[in-house]
Formats: C-alpha cells, structure tokens, sequence
C-alpha cells in the first residue's frame, strides 16, 4: 500500500473537487447561465465544496458552535448542523477518490477528464453512502431556500451576527448568510423545478455508476 504526505492527498483531493464542480457545471449549466439562480448555485456546488474556502468555517464549526448554537432558532441550528454533517461525509469520500487518483500514477498538476473522475467515483463505491449524501445535499437546499424565505429570519441574522463578531466565530456566520443571501432572489417554482431536476439527475448518475446491489 502506498503512503503519501498530507500534502499530496490534500492536492489530489483540490483536483477530484475540481472534476465534481466541472460535472455540476455540465449537469446543471442552464442555473448558472441565470441570473436569478446563478449565486444559489455557485454556493451549493462551488463554494461548499472548495476545501481552501471552507477550512476556516469548518474548524470553527467544529470546535466552538456550541457557543451560538443556543441563540439560533431550530430551523437555522438544523441548517448548520447539516451543513457541517455534509461536509465530513463529503470531505472523508473526496479524500478516499483522492488517493485512488495518487494510486494511478496522477503527477499531482494534470486535470483529470469527466471520464476519469466517473471511472475513479466508480471505483471507489460507497453506494448506500453517495445516497446518504444526497439525501444531505437536498435536506441542505431546502433548509437554506425556507431560511431565507421566512421573513422573521431577517430579523434573527443581524443579533446572531453581532454576536459571532463579539466571540471570534463570525466565518459561521459568514458562511449561513451567504447560503441565506444566494437563495433570497429566487423564486420558489424556479427553486423547485431546480431541487427536482437536481434529485433526479443524481440519483441517474448514481444509478448508472453505484446500482445499488
């Protein structure tokens, strides 16, 4: 078994990232030729999965939430949990394809072809797993899509920002209003012909590489 550097993983995992937001981009390039939907979009398949833009939220997520946690209503508390449910599920199976990538000889600079990311997301498996992420990823649209279309939600963000800012832990806050601020200026029929058509064109491409057995 080969052994790498946290380095060469972490470089290998920024590439297999690339390759998944390039597939977004195919699967779903008509929401990012909208105005109206192209910043929810750039949010759920960019922003969230770039490992170098989340590291900072993350860890803070982690370690000290619980500091806020008790100030959010139940609905953004759930938002964020799940977010952060996500991202671990995400990050660990990203991580995985990752070192498959260094086990075929990647020279660590190359982009790797729509193929070859299919070919390495197949090998890999974790069927039932890929499904409980997507489970996650629709749940996470959805929460972010009612929190910003609830008026009273405009009123919590600005106290709930004050105090992120007082204890060191606003990049939480920073990353929930940007969800909140990219879903605000769609319309909810765009929102769910958007939510349907991402369910089904997932569940596709998992059918076709990981059936379920």
């Amino acid at each position: 078994m080969n052994s790498y550097t946290k380095e060469q993983i972490y470089s290998a995992r920024i590439e297999i990232v690339r390759a998944q937001v390039e597939r977004f981009h195919e699967f779903y390039n008509s929401y990012f030729q909208r105005a109206e939907t192209l910043r929810m979009v750039e949010y759920f398949f960019e922003k969230i999965y770039n490992p170098e833009g989340k590291k900072e939220w993350v860890e803070l997520a982690i370690g000290s939430y619980e500091h806020v946690k008790s100030i959010m209503k139940e609905s953004t508390q759930e938002s964020v949990d799940h977010l952060i449910e996500l991202n671990q599920r995400t990050d660990e199976l990203d991580e995985k394809m990752g070192i498959l990538l260094l086990d075929s000889g990647w020279d660590g600079k190359s982009k790797i072809s729509r193929t070859d990311y299919d070919t390495f997301f197949k090998q890999l498996g974790y069927a039932k797993e890929r499904r409980e992420q997507l489970t996650f990823v629709l749940n996470n649209m959805s929460q972010f899509y009612e929190l910003a279309h609830r008026p009273i939600n405009a009123y919590i963000m600005t106290p709930l920002k004050y105090v992120t800012k007082t204890i060191g832990l606003f990049p939480i806050y920073a990353i929930l209003e940007e969800g909140y601020l990219s879903c605000l200026p769609v319309k909810r029929e765009i929102f769910e012909e958007f939510h349907k058509e991402v369910e089904r064109k997932e569940n596709e491409y998992l059918d076709r590489l990981l059936p379920l057995q």
